[in-house]
């Protein structure tokens, strides 16, 4: 696994810490968090964490015994440029069933699905809220040395049934991460999801990594 160009130019990319606005019909203010990146297998993966997200109230709702769900939206762009070149959703839903004592967990994303059950509301936050090598994009759409930048939004219980709907199509048919570009489904999905309006929630956090390039071979 190689480490991108990030850290080492971190002292001259990184953005400025002060919070800057989203897009117009955006209400969410957008927050700077540094991030790893790496390169494996002709991927560009991600490590992160959104455990800001949950506040005291919310981290005590995962123990209520009603679902909690997750909603990361992840979109990387070219420095300077409007349209993304890749897009990844992810779902995560936690429940805490009272019988077995157990919280009972589903990550939905690039690789599929997998349920976990733990024992401690402290493991299931982590779970829910650690972003791990996750694969945002193909390297070969990312040039060598050029910039490049993520942004996510991340809704907690979001009540959008027609948001629902087409993250439950994306994540059926475009492999769970939407890194396949080939026929019509990257840009109609896209659509849907590029700039988008923050819809109700009970929690909603934006965020932007450092830019990040490929160093050249």
């Amino acid at each position: 696994m190689r480490l991108l160009s990030v850290v080492v130019a971190l002292a001259v990319l990184a953005a400025p810490a002060a919070t800057a606005r989203g897009d117009e019909d955006d209400d969410v203010a957008q927050k700077s968090q540094k991030m790893k990146f790496t390169e494996k297998d002709g991927e560009i993966l991600v490590t992160t964490k959104i455990n800001k997200l949950f506040d005291s109230a919310a981290y005590e709702a995962i123990g209520s015994g009603f679902e909690s769900t997750i909603l990361i939206r992840i979109w990387v762009y070219k420095k300077g440029g409007s349209d993304p070149v890749a897009f990844t959703v992810l779902q995560r839903k936690v429940i805490y069933d009272m019988w077995d004592e157990v919280y009972e967990i589903q990550l939905d994303g690039p690789d599929g699905r997998s349920k976990q059950k733990v024992k401690y509301r402290a493991e299931a936050l982590k779970l829910l809220t650690r972003i791990d090598a996750l694969p945002i994009a193909d390297a070969g759409d990312l040039a060598y040395e050029e910039h490049h930048y993520l942004t996510t939004v991340v809704e907690l219980n979001p009540v959008s049934e027609e948001t629902l709907a087409e993250v439950r199509r994306w994540l059926t048919k475009g492999g769970g991460g939407g890194l396949d570009r080939g026929g019509g489904l990257f840009g109609s999905m896209v659509s849907v999801f590029v700039n988008p309006k923050i819809s109700d929630a009970d929690r909603v956090m934006r965020l932007k990594s450092q830019p990040f390039y490929r160093p050249t071979p």
